[in-house]
Parts: structure tokens; C-alpha cells; sequence
């Protein structure tokens, strides 16, 4: 049939047929959007499998709940105290997540406030849109045949999905921060002619959209954001010999409008949460912890380790990658020294940093995505080969791991506590063996362009399993509802004290706040019968000026095993009367 009117079958009035080729354009539109429609059915199977889990997420849940209950948008509290973790911006999509979808569900899982699941979706939607707008991104300036691939490298890297499903401000960041710069590197292939404009003046467009992005970037995790643009820009630039381009990039117009954005919430904060919280949110959260950091302190060498599981197994592929960049002369074309520049600069500078964390580096992963994307749509028969084999043997190695833990290697110990998860660790290995002997059979095919499919369909596989039944059975671990459960009747109504640094777990279910106390001191002048929380580890330390004296002083009403470690309710013994002469 030609689509001819007399041909058409006919239609009652009111009624709409869907067009001849109404069913092929939905199958293709599906084809299109495949990396990213998969990803988002992986990210909410697994998004109401687990509740918070310490030590970030409930710290995250504990704020949005007190937001709620004072009813304020301008600063986050923790334990009533205005908390200077990081700007503004997480907080108000979590709690704007939280509220409508509270009223929307009628409370669905909510507990005080906040549900984990709500909480999640921020993250969820972050990750799932960045992707999509990634890959239409490189279907535009990139060549064919790299848009697909790099998005399913991207969607299938470990860190890119724990971090989508995770409460915490990082993934956000990184979606923000790397689409800002994908913006302003769009503008300038257009300024330059490396790509063609759709309408006069796009890349103005292009450039004003950088800058927007930018300032929402530094709204969720402050100063870092600028400081790390003007490093890629510049190196970019320098590499380019190309300063001149900056005249026509409205780089002032960008400043003056990032400054507009992100000034009136930290004026307003400052003043509202006094000179000690705009200390601590500027200069402590900043400065000092790039150079003076009190936790997560490594050497310098510390993200060459980090990359190994975080960007697994396409990490395996950047030796090929480098010779590919140097063979093919790729770097003499500015997109691909951009997207190299934008690896490279964050990894140099956050080396230097002294505090360090894999899922700083979490902004760069889409642009190393787009690399080995390059390296795959140029590959010939016989590197897709060894290329191949090597990703299988990458795919190969925790196969192999699981399967000897499920059939009863480590010793009795490691045995015991995997017992409750061997039925999750069983199908993963079965899984990612499966996922070898594909890619493997693939790859000795020479056929290149199933090699990142099998492997993201493996690892996609994988996840699921992990992400659904095993964070499932891990939950009843690491959640803090049996804590709560157990300690809400012994603390009904009373005031309750935290020993040392809070973990928010302990309280986001219970409606109470809890002071914290840091002191020996302080112990001792809590009045007799009064409730203190402590992690048993912390509570066990001659730390702090406690006493084995001190401690005898307290009973232990409770010990609730959660997230590997145990939480104590104690309670202040009463004083013996003195004796009578």
C-alpha cells in the first residue's frame, strides 16, 4: 500500500488512526534512544531496592527532612545546625523531589518527611538526561557511528551507575559541570567551522548555554566548578594558540551572568547563617580542604588506582587508545584535544588536591567515553580482535572471582558472610560468564561493532541482578529501620546526646535531634539517666580524654548491629548517694 487517501480504512468522526508508518518511526525512535531508555529501566529497577545507607545518604535525608520541617529553602540544617557541606543546589531538588512526590503518592514509603526513593530520583534523572543530551550532543559534532557507542561505554561504567542511583551531590555536579563544557566547546567548533551552524549566530547559543550550566554547577558543589573550567578552557586554549576566540565567546557576558545566578543565594545564606557558616562554606569546605584535608587523604598516585575499578574494563583499552591518538594523528583535531584536556587537567589538579575520592574524577568519564568511542569506530579487523579478547578477559576476572566464592572458596569466614547473598552472587558470575564467552567469540569474529554492546549488556545484566537482589538482602545490614525499631521506645520522649561525629542514621526515623558531645567533659556533666548514642569502635577508644572510668559510668541498654558496624543507647548510671558518717 502507497499511503493513498482511497486506500485508508475509514474512521468513524473523532477517531485518529495512527499514519502507515506511525509503527516503524516509534521502533526507530526506540532504536535511537536505546543507551539511554535501557539505562533509565536499570536505574528504576534497582531505585527503591535499598533504604539509606551511611555514611552520606542519611546525612543528605536528615537535611531534607529538617528543611521540611522549618519550612526553608534557603539553607540546609543538620541536627538544627546550618550545614556547610556544600551549596544549595542538591538540597532543593531533593527537597522539591521529596514534596511533590509526597502529596503525589500519598506518602508512599515516607518516613518524617523523606523516602530514599524520592530521594534518589534526582540522581536518577541527572544521569538519564546528561546521557541522552551526550549522545545527541556527539550526534552532532562528532562523527557518525561515536554517539551510541561512547553512550553505552558511559552508561556502563561502574561509577557512572552507582553514583546515578546514589544520594549524593556528585553525580549532579559532573552531569552539570561536563555538560557546561560540552556546551562552550559546541560553541567554539561553531565559531571555528568545525561544524556547521543550524541558524546565524548558534554559537552564541552554544556559549550562553556553557555559562548557565557553570553557574548551576557551582550552586551544587561551589568554587570547584569554575576553578576546574578555567583550567580545561585554558589549557584548551593554550594547545590551540587560539586566546583570541575569548573576544567572541562573551567570556565577560558569561562571568557577569554566572555571578547573577549563583551571588543571591550565597549573599543571602551568608547573611542569614552568619559570618561562622560563610567561613565554613567558602573558605573551610574549599580552601582548606584542598590543602589542608582531614579525611579521605591520599598520595598523588591515588586516582591511577581509583581509575582501575571505577572505569572497569574499559580501562584496559587506554594503552590502545594512547597509540591510536599518536598513529592516527586524532589530536590534530581541537574536539578530540578538548575531550583528552578534559581527562587529563581534572586528573592532574585533583592529584595535587590532598583529599581524594574516586567520584571527584566522575566529570571527566564522558569525555574519556567519546575517546575509546573514536578508537572503536576506526578500528580495524584485526585490533578489534585483541581489543575484543582483552575486554572479555577484563569481563573474565570478577567472573571468575564470584564464581569460586559461590562454590565455596575463601574459608569459612568469608563463606559465612556471603551465605545470605549466594543466590544474587551465583547469577552474576553466570551472568558475566556468559558475557565473556560472547564478547570472546565476538571478538575472534573480528566483528567489531558488537564488542560494546555484549559488554554493556553483560555489566547492564550485572547490575540489575546486584542492584535489585543482592542491594536487597544487603539492606536488612546497612539499613537504619531495625535501629530505629529497636531503640524508639527507650528514648520516647527524652533528650538524647550523640557521642562524637553523627552518624544521621541514627536519628532521620526516630523525630529526634541528637547534640552532639566531643568532650570526656561533657560525659561528665550529663545528668544522671540521660540517653547517649555511640558507634561501639568510637565508644571503645581511650580518645578524646575517655577513661575506661569514664565509660563505667554509662550501661549499654542496646547493640543494634547496622552497615557493618554496631550502635549503642547508653544510659548515664545514677550517681551512688554518698555514704553517712
Amino acid at each position: 500500500m502507497n499511503g493513498s487517501p482511497h486506500q485508508r480504512p475509514q474512521q468513524s468522526p473523532g477517531q485518529r488512526q495512527p499514519g502507515p508508518g506511525s509503527s516503524a518511526r516509534l521502533a526507530g525512535w526506540l532504536r535511537a534512544h536505546a543507551p539511554e531508555l535501557l539505562f533509565a529501566l536499570l536505574l528504576l529497577a534497582v531505585l527503591p531496592m535499598r533504604d539509606l545507607w551511611a555514611p552520606d545518604e542519611p546525612d543528605f535525608a536528615q537535611c531534607v527532612k529538617e528543611m521540611r520541617l522549618r519550612r526553608d529553602w534557603l539553607l540546609p540544617y543538620l541536627n538544627g545546625v546550618p550545614y556547610s557541606e556544600k551549596p544549595i543546589l542538591y538540597y532543593w531538588v531533593m527537597k522539591a523531589s521529596s514534596v511533590l512526590l509526597d502529596a503525589l503518592t500519598g506518602g508512599l514509603g515516607f518516613t518524617g518527611g523523606v523516602a530514599a526513593w524520592a530521594l534518589r530520583l534526582p540522581s536518577v534523572i541527572a544521569a538519564v538526561a546528561f546521557l541522552s543530551a551526550f549522545r545527541r550532543w556527539a550526534v552532532r559534532f562528532l562523527e557518525p557511528g561515536t554517539a551510541e557507542t561512547a553512550a553505552l561505554i558511559l552508561a556502563a561504567t561502574p561509577l557512572w551507575f552507582w553514583q546515578s542511583q546514589f544520594i549524593q551531590i556528585d553525580l549532579l555536579f559532573s552531569a552539570l559541570l561536563a555538560w557546561s563544557w560540552f556546551c562552550w566547546l559546541g560553541g567554539y567548533l561553531l565559531l571555528r567551522g568545525q561544524a556547521e551552524e543550524a541558524a546565524p549566530g548558534e554559537h552564541r547559543r552554544w556559549f550562553l548555554k556553557a555559562y548557565v550550566w557553570l553557574a548551576l554547577a557551582f550552586l551544587a558543589k561551589g568554587p570547584l566548578a569554575p576553578v576546574l573550567s578555567i583550567l580545561v578552557l585554558g589549557a584548551f586554549l593554550l594547545w590551540q594558540r587560539d586566546f583570541a576566540v575569548l573576544r567572541r565567546a562573551g567570556i565577560l557576558a558569561g562571568l557577569g551572568l554566572t555571578l547573577l545566578i549563583v551571588a543571591p543565594w550565597y549573599v543571602a545564606a551568608g547573611l542569614k547563617g552568619g559570618a561562622r557558616y560563610a567561613y565554613e562554606l567558602i573558605i573551610f569546605q574549599n580552601l582548606e580542604r584542598a590543602t589542608k584535608a582531614w579525611d579521605h587523604i591520599h598520595p598523588w598516585w591515588k586516582y591511577f588506582e581509583y581509575i582501575l575499578g571505577d572505569f572497569f574494563p574499559w580501562v584496559l583499552l587506554l594503552p590502545a587508545l594512547a597509540l591510536h591518538l599518536r598513529r592516527e594523528r586524532r589530536l590534530e583535531d581541537p574536539a578530540k584535544r578538548f575531550l583528552l584536556l578534559a581527562l587529563l587537567v581534572p586528573f592532574a589538579f585533583l592529584s595535587i588536591v590532598q583529599s581524594k575520592q574516586g567520584k571527584y574524577l566522575l566529570m571527566s568519564y564522558p569525555f574519556l567515553a567519546l575517546l575509546l568511542a573514536d578508537l572503536f569506530r576506526r578500528m580495524e579487523a584485526g585490533r578489534a580482535r585483541r581489543l575484543g579478547l582483552l575486554l572479555a578477559g577484563g569481563l573474565a576476572l570478577p567472573a571468575l572471582a564470584l564464581a569460586a566464592v559461590a562454590l565455596g572458596a575463601g574459608g569459612a569466614k568469608l563463606q559465612a558472610q556471603v551465605a545470605p547473598f549466594l543466590g544474587p552472587i551465583r547469577l552474576m558470575a553466570l551472568l558475566l560468564v556468559g558475557g565473556t564467552a560472547f564478547v570472546a567469540l565476538r571478538a575472534w569474529q573480528k566483528h567489531a561493532r558488537s564488542l560494546v554492546p555484549g559488554v554493556a549488556l553483560s555489566l547492564g545484566l550485572f547490575y540489575l541482578v546486584g542492584g535489585t537482589w543482592g542491594f536487597h538482602r544487603l539492606d536488612v545490614l546497612k539499613s537504619y529501620r531495625r535501629w530505629t525499631a529497636a531503640v524508639q521506645p527507650l528514648i520516647a520522649g527524652r533528650q538524647v546526646f550523640y557521642w562524637q561525629t553523627i552518624r544521621s542514621g541514627v536519628m532521620v526515623y526516630t523525630g529526634h535531634l541528637m547534640p552532639e558531645i566531643r568532650t570526656a567533659e561533657a560525659l561528665d556533666r550529663m545528668e544522671p539517666g540521660s540517653r547517649l548514642v555511640a558507634q561501639r569502635d568510637e565508644w571503645e577508644q581511650d580518645a578524646w580524654g575517655m577513661t575506661p572510668a569514664t565509660r563505667a559510668r554509662f550501661e549499654v541498654l542496646l547493640a543494634v548491629p547496622t552497615g557493618g558496624g554496631q550502635i549503642l543507647l547508653l544510659k548515664k548510671k545514677t550517681d551512688p548517694a554518698p555514704e553517712r558518717p
